[in-house]
């Protein structure tokens, strides 16, 4: 059972010396070494350098490159990690190949592409919500601060029921937990994954309390709610969009600053935003998962720029916009700045819900994220 919040939620250059000959003849004849003038010296070092740094980019990437999914194959990081890296490939001219390295809720993929040489070959595709408490979690000792990040596209957190629940609107939902605390159940894909944090905080933003019932992934999760084993979900539309579409499934909010409109089999589906009944949670909205690449800190220059430039491409392509439509996702394209400012509003967010509700093993201020 979770604990009541009490308190309120809410980026080369490269110096280059060289040393320049410069031979003459001396009066009798002998070849001499002649020392450069300071003002040689200086151009030769201009123009070295800025020949060895256009050659940097132009060299980049000069083979394909690794990306790293730390989650298993088939889920909303993964699909959409591999479409946006499809687009950026062809705008990079070399492969960028998607290998699954699931473990320890992601941690063990971070580690490893940040463990590896800094040279835009291993780059990591993750969703925000466990990137950014990694660290709180006690999984990775480095901070999402560390990365360069860009976020492409997110899909907020829904509150699900069953087609047959008697939850048939979201105040239902919110009464019945105010009335049995404790007693409502909710399935998510594990302790600390984007379905808990999303239920936590709507649980705090209603001030109602809940049980949380782990499973091991979010489709068990999505099934135990189908079933009638849990009471809702609060796993990532992109997850349930299917059933939503069948019907099997009831949206009866969602955690986005704006209703979540998709396309359904004989028309729009419209699930309203939790801001309807719970205005005071518009301040920490939009709440679900997001995904994108990043890269360690320290990573040359010239190979962000030409990530970027592929990213930027990639995230305005036609097929990727229509992956989030099928899919009913949010295509954000954050560049790096946007992105950072995104991170630190959310950061704050998921990791004091995961302290305190007791899962966090380190405080978020003692690593610098603040109370939001």
């Amino acid at each position: 059972m979770m604990r009541k919040n009490k308190k309120s939620l809410i980026l080369l250059g490269v110096a280059l010396t060289f040393a320049a000959g410069l031979t003459g003849c001396s009066g009798g004849g002998k070849a001499t070494t002649a020392a450069p003038t300071e003002n040689q010296s200086t151009a030769a070092k201009k123009e070295t350098g800025e020949t060895e740094k256009a050659k940097s980019k132009s060299d980049y990437p000069t083979k394909d490159i690794t990306v790293i999914v730390p989650w298993n194959p088939g889920g909303g990081t993964d699909l959409t990690v591999r479409a946006l890296v499809e687009e950026m490939s062809g705008d990079l001219g070399k492969r960028m190949t998607v290998t699954n390295m699931p473990g320890a809720s992601g941690s063990v993929g971070m580690q490893a592409v940040y463990d590896s040489p800094k040279d835009g070959y291993k780059v990591l595709g993750h969703g925000m919500m466990a990137f950014t408490n990694s660290q709180v979690m006690g999984l990775v000792d480095t901070s999402y601060k560390n990365w360069v990040v860009w976020d492409a596209a997110f899909s907020p957190n829904v509150i699900a029921v069953r087609k047959d629940s008697p939850y048939k609107t979201i105040e239902d939902l919110i009464a019945a937990m105010k009335e049995n605390p404790g007693k409502i159940t909710a399935s998510s894909a594990g302790v600390g994954t984007g379905g808990h944090i999303g239920a936590s905080v709507f649980a705090q933003g209603v001030n109602a309390e809940f049980t949380h019932i782990p499973y091991e992934g979010g489709n068990p999760a999505i099934i135990a709610a189908l079933s009638g084993e849990v009471d809702f979900t609060a796993q990532l539309s992109m997850e349930m969009i299917d059933m939503i579409r069948s019907g099997d499934l009831i949206g009866l909010a969602c955690l986005s600053d704006e209703d979540l409109v998709i396309d359904g089999p004989s028309g729009k589906i419209t699930i309203s935003s939790i801001k309807s009944v719970a205005s005071e949670m518009e301040g920490i909205l939009p709440l679900g998962e997001s995904f994108g690449i990043m890269v360690p800190e320290g990573t040359p220059d010239d190979v962000i720029e030409a990530l970027d430039g592929a990213y930027k491409n990639a995230v305005r392509s036609e097929s990727f916009r229509k992956l989030a439509d099928d899919k009913g996702m949010i295509v954000f394209g954050y560049d790096v700045v946007d992105t950072s400012e995104y991170l630190d509003k959310l950061a704050s967010i998921v990791c004091w819900t995961l302290y305190d509700i007791g899962s966090a093993k380190i405080s978020p201020d003692t690593v610098g994220i603040s109370r939001p």
